[in-house]
């Protein structure tokens, strides 16, 4: 039942519970009704007995065969009975035995004739099996010495409790379908305020301080929503506050590394600067633009995970996007010598985004490209768009990394061996962490021609 959804588990266990309870209590019904019915069909059997004695010792027979040497012997044989089933009744069979004080018959049915007489000590009820039919037989003297023997058929019996059996057995084998159907129901109606607090979750924005509310929250429901809310603001509030650190330390440390670097710059083009001098300060410059563009990278990271999630989706032009980047790129596409292309099967691409993700996805992308070229080298960035899709496409002539090492590139801090260029391994983690905010796939490939390396994004085009 783990897999089982709240509903249908509840429907389950209710009707669970009423097959435990209405099959005992069927079971014990039927049991009763049958041992009542037993005993008063040996009470109607024993009822016949003495009426029927009470019938011959009145009738004319009687007088008839008073005791003589005549008509000790006689025998009067009823003709059988035949049973015929009614609506609703059941005729049995049935059969009797009659014989005067002096042990001499009197009257018998064909179904019983043969049977041996009875003696004292048959009196009362007792079972026998008489031609291949098992008989239910009750034996009694009357008051006038006659002694009677009177016996139905078994099989009758059962045929009523075969009767009893359908008619105990035939409400639950319709009825609990039926139960079971309305149980569905009343489950499904009782859910309503659960599936309405589900549809608003699932409705919910990122970043929506909006509170949740249901109608009439059920006793039950409204701790959870209480709670919810409080969450809900503690996360934004949590959220909010990652926000503006981010944007603090983003501030702190860009002006005074940018201060340095011009300081740094200053001192290399001062006049009297000796050669080493001015080397070891091309070299502070190279480190701290490399500590600026972690720094950057860093920062870029933290936004997607802390604030660009929980913000709207905007509708973005991604082609104008690319531009940007590639512009903001300009000064290393120029040092390198790079050869830079950007195709586009539609001038302008917009589709629904988080601007900041998709960014910081498109600049790691392209700057990766770039700065692992080799100088002179090229880097193509290719943009199509399908009416569910886009996708991006960036290769390089670098390079490259081997089949084995590119699932692995996506983890933070990790770069690939022996690579030309210096840095922490964070830009491919963006990149996955941005594709991921838009259920967008990145495949790491081989060019279609020579060495290098080609990121393939996949993009649901959302509008």
């Amino acid at each position: 039942m783990k897999s089982l959804g709240l509903g249908a588990r509840l429907t389950l266990l209710n009707i669970a519970v009423m097959v435990v309870v209405l099959i005992p209590l069927g079971v014990i019904s039927y049991q009763r009704e049958s041992r009542e019915m037993n005993q008063l069909l040996d009470g109607r059997l024993a009822q016949a007995g003495r009426t029927l004695g009470n019938l011959i010792e009145h009738s004319e027979e009687m007088t008839a065969h008073a005791p003589g040497p005549q008509s000790s012997l006689a025998t009067a044989v009823a003709p059988a009975v035949v049973v015929a089933v009614r609506r609703h009744n059941y005729e049995p069979e049935v059969g009797f035995q009659a014989y005067d004080p002096h042990g001499t018959p009197i009257a018998a049915t064909e179904n019983l004739a043969d049977l041996p007489a009875p003696t004292d000590a048959d009196l009362g009820f007792h079972d026998l099996r008489h031609d291949d039919h098992a008989w239910r037989l009750f034996t009694l003297r009357n008051r006038a010495g006659l002694l009677i023997r009177i016996g139905e058929r078994s099989d009758n019996r059962q045929d009523i409790t075969r009767g009893l059996v359908l008619e105990h057995s035939l409400p639950l084998l319709i009825g609990l379908p039926l139960l079971a159907v309305l149980i569905g129901l009343a489950v499904r109606h009782g859910l309503t305020p659960l599936r309405a607090l589900t549809s608003q979750l699932d409705e919910r924005t990122p970043g929506s301080r909006q509170p949740v509310e249901i109608a009439e929250p059920t006793p039950e429901l409204r701790p959870l929503v209480e709670t919810l809310n409080l969450q809900f603001e503690r996360l934004e509030n949590a959220l909010e506050r990652e926000r503006r650190f981010n944007a603090d330390v983003a501030h702190e440390l860009r002006t005074p590394l940018t201060a340095t670097m011009i300081h740094l710059e200053s001192a290399m083009i001062a006049s009297g600067a000796s050669m080493a001098t001015g080397s070891a300060l091309f070299s502070a410059q190279q480190s701290l633009q490399r500590l600026a563009r972690r720094i950057e990278q860093i920062l870029a990271l933290a936004r997607i995970e802390a604030g660009a999630a929980a913000s709207e989706r905007e509708r973005v032009d991604l082609v104008a996007l690319a531009k940007d980047v590639i512009e903001e790129l300009a000064p290393l596409i120029v040092e390198k010598d790079i050869s830079m292309s950007l195709a586009t099967s539609e001038p302008g691409m917009v589709l629904a985004a988080y601007e900041a993700a998709m960014t910081a996805m498109l600049r790691n992308v392209i700057e990766n490209a770039l700065r692992y070229a080799p100088v002179g080298g090229k880097v193509d960035v290719d943009l199509n768009a399908g009416p569910d899709l886009v996708v991006i496409d960036v290769r390089d002539n670098g390079p490259g990394i081997p089949p084995e090492r590119r699932a692995a590139v996506f983890d933070r801090f990790l770069r690939g061996a022996n690579e030309p260029t210096s840095g922490f391994g964070l830009g491919l983690s963006i990149v996955k962490r941005a594709a991921e905010l838009h259920e967008a796939r990145v495949d790491l490939r081989e060019p279609p021609e020579g060495t290098g390396l080609h990121v393939h994004i996949r993009l649901p085009r959302r509008s």
